[in-house]
Parts: structure tokens; sequence; C-alpha cells
């Protein structure tokens, strides 16, 4: 037999197996009432209701804590099994009580499929049940289809499957169903063993292990023998109630000790990766669990431990577990993890707000409860209590998402604020000078407010003056009350004026911008939208505002510098040398990324073509030609990219770049080259090594072109924090004095302004006839700063 064929008849067999347990279940809730009253035995012997469940038949037909039982079915109490064994009166067709005031009182349960069955019982211990199993089920399933071959997967559909199981069968151990029972004690303790095995796998991909294996196997065996024990006390007579009493004891003990490992290990691997790429991960599984068990294990586990009854019904609790497929689903089926924290902060606030108006509609649901003489407990009123709670939360949570899709649609005014706000954006994107940011502040202003003045002033606090102001009254007053708000007032700031509103734009050193909205002709106050959104708008014109003031200063300072004749400053002509070189940058990738690309494309189809078609030797021979042709065209290319910008030239460093462009240089001129250089002891930056690298690469063009020179030396070291060069060839020469006039020495000018950038010296040794000397002195270290620059240290842009 096949691995596939066993496979499927091993699906096949379980889903008989769930089928079968599942239609057992429903005829036993169906059929079955559920009567919800615990008895235990008095030192007289009586059978005393210790607590009647809600919902239950128990408590519909008048049955209270402290009733005696005296018979069930006719014989005295003491000889129903159910009550001896379990201390539950269910699968009871008629019981006598004596009431704890001394009344007594016979009830009949009526059984089968339209017996004694409460709305309410029917809900939570059928349809909700049956409901959750369907969608565990159905999730699986769909993990199945998508993930078949992923053992991970597979072990978190047995986790969901045993969940759905679990929660479906204790409505049948409500009943004190032996068969319900029994699969209830075998499913539990799976719960965490299987979500530890799928956690181990899940996480061996990430070379993470969540728990050891020999931790797992220990608990396995415990749960293996208590379990074992609590199926003897179900179908024998081997264990006695009272040992059975701490069997169970130990048993729910054991399932709330797996749960809480689980937990510490999860915040273990939360702390361990923090400040890895699985933070999030961690934190999404370890919430996740605790939303999802935290209500089972302290509203059921933790109180039958204590030896007291369930806070909440098991039933109820359990709902929590829906979390466990969603996540777990995602993770598995997503690449992308959702954003945990963003989640969390929504929780934290969602639930502050909800608390206090949950509270006071629990308070009211009650008050009118028990003004209708329903006997009302604590328990139910807490359940009342986090059912709103809870439903009021998810309500927050939704209006934000209905708000988030649905509110530009439905009502578009309210909304017109946020379009304002990406229109205006856009439009200051293209904003170039004060005027045009100004005209289209106000315009925006003008199409979404009711305002009858707007007007730019500039208040001068120097010369204590505001300005263009007139004479009216309102304008005087205006006036005054800015001057007097100088040590308040902040770039992007709203401020109340005695008639209107003003928005800090900008500010030059003691010059404030600002705009001044009048008075709406509604003669409504300005609401907390409108507010809200001419803040905004003001955070963004002050913004622009300022660039526009640096970049107006930069180009005045730049245009000045220009203007001088020997006297450029070391910035400028770094400036523009590095814009320079960035263009350099831009043409040699687009060189490499479209020409260079175009040839070598065409260069291999016309080499394919001349492989695969046969042709004449003439038309070979033409195509020859044009092959090489291309190839020549290629290297010119590719060469002309080199120089625009040679490759890792900051990974080299700086005599690994000069005898980079040596030994291109070499491969097409005539003289040769003596280079010594000693190691630098501290790496140059990116800005010196590309001066350098030009420097020589200039100097050589120069002698190919000019000097006619047969050996040219060349000198590189760092003395004493100074990057010294030397160059020396034995060519003709030149006029030194007339270098600067003469257009052919070009090169050598731009060679002295490159050095002046970097507040380097260099002089130039030569004669006609005798060669060409230029030694270049660079400090490691450039002094001069952003000051220099006409560029104010203190910024004023906002915080």
């Amino acid at each position: 037999m096949s691995t596939n064929t066993r496979n499927r008849a091993a699906f096949l067999l379980l889903l008989v197996a769930i089928l079968t347990i599942l239609t057992y279940i429903t005829v036993i809730i169906v059929r079955e009432p559920f009567i919800g009253a615990e008895v235990f035995r008095n030192e007289a012997g009586e059978y005393v209701v210790k607590l009647v469940e809600p919902a239950g038949q128990a408590q519909i037909k008048g049955i209270r804590a402290g009733d005696v039982i005296l018979t069930v079915n006719g014989v005295p109490a003491a000889h129903y099994q159910n009550a001896n064994k379990f201390n539950w009166i269910e699968k009871a067709e008629d019981v006598s009580i004596r009431h704890s005031d001394g009344t007594m009182q016979s009830i009949t349960f009526t059984r089968g499929w339209d017996g004694d069955h409460s709305s309410w019982e029917m809900l939570i211990q059928l349809y909700v049940p049956l409901t959750s199993f369907l969608i565990f089920s159905a999730l699986s399933l769909l993990l199945y289809m998508k993930r078949r071959n992923d053992k991970a997967a597979l072990m978190l559909i047995s986790f969901f499957v045993i969940i759905g199981l679990s929660y479906y069968c204790s409505a049948a151990t409500y009943r004190s169903d032996r068969i319900g029972m029994s699969l209830l004690y075998l499913l539990l303790p799976n719960i965490p063993i299987s979500f530890m095995l799928f956690m181990n796998k899940y996480l061996s991909r990430f070379n993470v292990t969540f728990i050891r294996k020999k931790q797992i196997a220990f608990l396995s065996v415990i749960f293996f023998a208590v379990t074992v024990s609590c199926l003897l006390y179900v179908w024998t007579s081997y264990i006695s109630t009272e040992v059975f009493f701490y069997i169970k004891m130990l048993y729910f003990g054991i399932l709330f000790f797996s749960n809480f490992i689980v937990i510490i290990q999860l915040i273990r691997k939360f702390l361990n990766h923090r400040n890895t790429k699985l933070n999030s991960l961690f934190k999404i599984t370890l919430v996740s669990h605790i939303v999802a068990f935290t209500p089972f294990t302290t509203m059921n586990l933790l109180p039958l431990l204590v030896g007291g009854g369930q806070i909440l019904p098991a039933a109820f609790t359990a709902l929590f577990l829906f979390v466990l497929p969603i996540v777990y689903f995602y993770l598995l089926t997503s690449n992308q993890l959702f954003d945990i924290d963003f989640i969390l902060t929504r929780f934290k606030y969602y639930t502050l707000i909800a608390i206090v108006p949950s509270m006071a509609i629990a308070v009211v649901l009650l008050f009118i409860v028990s003004n209708t003489n329903y006997n009302s407990t604590w328990s139910s009123g807490f359940i009342v209590f986090v059912v709103i709670y809870i439903g009021m939360t998810l309500f927050l949570y939704a209006k934000e998402q209905i708000d988030h899709r649905y509110r530009p649609k439905l009502f578009k005014a309210m909304y017109s604020y946020q379009d304002s706000l990406d229109r205006f954006s856009r439009k200051i994107a293209r904003v170039m000078k004060q005027a045009d940011l100004e005209e289209i502040l106000k315009q925006e202003i003008n199409e979404l407010l009711p305002v009858n003045r707007i007007h730019f002033l500039l208040v001068d606090y120097s010369e204590n003056v505001v300005y263009p102001m007139g004479e009216k009254p309102d304008e005087l007053i205006t006036g005054e009350f800015l001057l007097g708000a100088s040590y308040s007032m902040q770039v992007g700031e709203l401020i109340d004026l005695p008639y209107g509103l003003g928005l800090v734009i900008g500010r030059q050193r003691t010059r404030y911008h600002i705009l001044w909205i009048g008075m709406k002709t509604n003669h409504t106050r300005f609401n907390s939208d409108e507010l809200r959104w001419l803040k905004t708008m003001s955070n963004y014109a002050s913004i622009v505002f300022e660039n526009l003031y640096l970049i107006e200063g930069l180009i005045e300072d730049l245009e000045s510098e220009l203007k001088k004749e020997h006297n450029t400053s070391p910035w400028v002509l770094r400036l523009l040398f590095c814009l320079s070189e960035n263009e350099r940058r831009k043409l040699a990738a687009d060189l490499h990324d479209s020409a260079l690309q175009d040839q070598l494309l065409w260069y291999r189809k016309l080499e394919a073509i001349m492989m695969d078609h046969p042709m004449t030797d003439k038309l070979d021979m033409e195509l020859q030609d044009i092959k090489e042709g291309l190839l020549d065209v290629i290297h010119q290319i590719r060469e002309t990219c080199n120089e625009l910008r040679p490759p890792l030239l900051k990974e080299m460093g700086v005599i690994e770049a000069v005898e980079s462009i040596i030994e291109l240089t070499l491969m097409r001129v005539n003289f040769e080259v003596d280079f010594h250089a000693k190691p630098f002891d501290r790496p140059l930056n990116e800005e010196q090594i590309t001066a350098i690298y030009r420097i020589v690469q200039e100097l050589l063009r120069n002698a190919d072109k000019h000097a006619n020179a047969k050996l040219i030396r060349l000198e590189l070291e760092m003395k004493h924090d100074v990057i010294y060069f030397r160059y020396k060839d034995d060519g003709i020469g030149m006029d030194v004095n007339q270098m600067i006039a003469t257009f052919e020495h070009m090169g050598l000018s731009g060679i002295k302004e490159r050095v002046t950038s970097l507040e380097g010296d260099i002089t130039f040794h030569s004669q006609r006839g005798s060669g060409l000397e230029v030694i270049i002195l660079i400090p490691e270290k450039m002094t001069s700063g952003l000051s220099e620059m006409g560029i104010s240290r203190d910024s004023y842009l906002i915080s």
C-alpha cells in the first residue's frame, strides 16, 4: 500500500471517528435536558444542593442552593449513581425535594427531542459550540488545502480540531455522560501538548526551539497517568470518591501548570528576541495565547483548584479560543505579520473608554432585572458586565474601521479637511517663492472657511512694528496684541487674536510672518475640526517657508561668492565639485543602463544571426566589420563610464585609486609613470579620494596632450596630518605666469580650484623646456563649517 493511500485511509478513518463523536454528543445534548444542580452529602447522609448552574432546569423549576434532594426517579437519592459518583443529578426523570423553608416539591424533567430545554441552554451548549467546531473545522480544511505538505500546518490542524471537539464535548460532560466525560478527559491534555509540538515545528524554520522534547515527554507521561486514573473512576469502582477528588485536582492543576509553562516560554522567547526580526512574531503569539486561555484558566480551572465553583460557564470563556485559529492561520498562510503594537495601543485605548459606560449599562440592567423579581446573582451580573464590555470594545474597533472605509463616502463635508490637506501638500511641493505659498494658503482657506478677512502680516520685534497695518480699530488692537505676544509665539503655532485667529507661518530672526484670519461670516466660533485643520495647515506652511528662506539665503551667498574673482570660498567650490561628481555619477549610470546594454543586446543578436544563418563570404566580412565596430563602441562607452565614475573608488582607497588610473593611462600613452606611495594610517574620505583621483587623471591627460614627456614621477604620502602629493615630468614645460590666461591650460586651473575646495595649497614650478612640477598639500581635516555658508547654526524649524 502506497503512502498516499495510507494517508487517505487514515484521514477517512479520522473523519468517520469525528463525525461519530459529533453525532453522539448532539444526540445527548438534545435528548437529555441540562438540570445543573450539584449536590453533596452532609453528615446526616442527605444530599444537599451545593450550587445551581445558570440556564439549567434546576434554576428554572425552583431548585435553590440548600435544598435537600430526597428521591431521584422514585428511589432515595443515596441510591442514585450520578449523585453518588459525580455529585450531580443529571439524567434524572423526576426528583422530590425539601426546600430550605421546609416545603416539599416534586419536579419532573421531560426527556427527548421535545423535552425541557431552555433557549439559553441550547444557545450556550449546542448552537455556539457546534458553530465554533464548524469554524475550527473550516479553517483546518482551508489550511490543509493551502499547506498540506507543511508538518507545522498539520500539527496546527490537530490543535484546532482538539480544541473544537473539547468545546463541544463539554456539553455532554455537564449531563454526566460517561462517554462525553471520557472524551473530555482525553482531549484537554492534548491542547497544550499539541500547541508545544506545533510551536517547536513552526519555529524550527527560524532555528529556534520553543520547548525541549524531554519536557514535552515528561508532561505527556504525567497527563497519561492522571487521565487513565480519571477514566478508571468514570467506568469502574476501583477508585473511591475521596481519592478521585485529589486525582481531579491534580488533573486540573496539570492543565493549569501546562498553560502556565506555555505563557512563560512565550515571554522568555519574546524577551530573548525582542531586538531581532522575531520580535513581532513572539509578541503576537504571546498576546493571542493570553487572550485565548486566560479567561478559561482564571474563571474555570483556578476556581476548581481551590475547591470553589466556576466563576463563569466554560461555554462562555471558551469563546475566547476563537482568537487562536484566526492568528495562527494568518501566521502560516501569510508572509507578513500584522502590526501587533498598533493593535495593542488601540486595545488599551478602547478598553479604557468602554469600561465606565459598560459598568453603567450593567448596573441599570441588573436594577431592572431585580425589580422584575428575577433572582439574579453577582456572577450573572459579572457575566452581563463582561458581555457588554467586550461588545462595546469590539464596537469601538468596528467603528474605527467603518470611519476609515465609509465616512469619506457618506459624509464628504466632514472629510473635506483631509482632502484639503492632501491637496495643499501636493500644491506646496511645487512652490518656489514665498508669494506663491501665501497665495495657495489663502486660496485653500477661502475655499473651506466662511471668513471675511485674510491678511499676511510681518511682525518685527526689533523695530517694534507690525506692517502692513491700517488705522481701523480692529487692526490697531490686533497690532498691539501681536507686539505684546513676543515671548509666547512659536513657528507653526495657532494663536487667538482679538478679531480672529493668527497662524505663525515663518520666522526670520526677530521677524514673524503671520497669517491673520478674521471672524467667520456666519458669526460662529471656530470648531475643533477647523482648529485642528488650521493648525496642520500652519505647520505645513511654516516648514515650506523655512525651506524657502534657507534656499533664498543660500542662493544669495552663492551669487555673492561667484562674483568674486580671486577669493572664492572653499565651501562654494566644494559644493560645485560635489554637484559635478553627482552629475557624472548619474550620467555614468544612464550610459551603463541604457546605451551600453542596448549595444550589448544588438551585438549578441548580430552574433546569433551570423552563427545560425548561412551567408556569402563578402556578407560575412561586412558583418564582421560591423561586429568589430560594435565592440569598439561598447569598449568606448565602458571606458567613458569608468572615467565619469570609477567603480569602487571609495572601497579601493586612495593609493589603489591612483594605481588604477595609472594602469588605464599606460594602455594608450607613450610615456612611463614612476609612482611611489606610502600607506596611510587612516583612510581618507570619499571626497578626498575623488579629488586626488581627478587631479591625477587631469595631470596625466595634460601630459599626454601637451608635455611630450617620457617619464613622469608621482609621490603620495601623509605628512603630519597633511596629504602630500608631488607630480614631476620631463616634458617641454610651460610659462606658469600665463597658465590662467591660456585656454589650453584650463585643466590645470581646474586642479587649482579643486585643491582650494579642500582647503589645500598648490604650487606649480616650470619653465620652457624644463618640464613641470606640481606640489599639492591638503589637510586631512577641513575646518570650514555651516556658518561660513551663511546658514545660521540655530534652526527655526518646528521641533
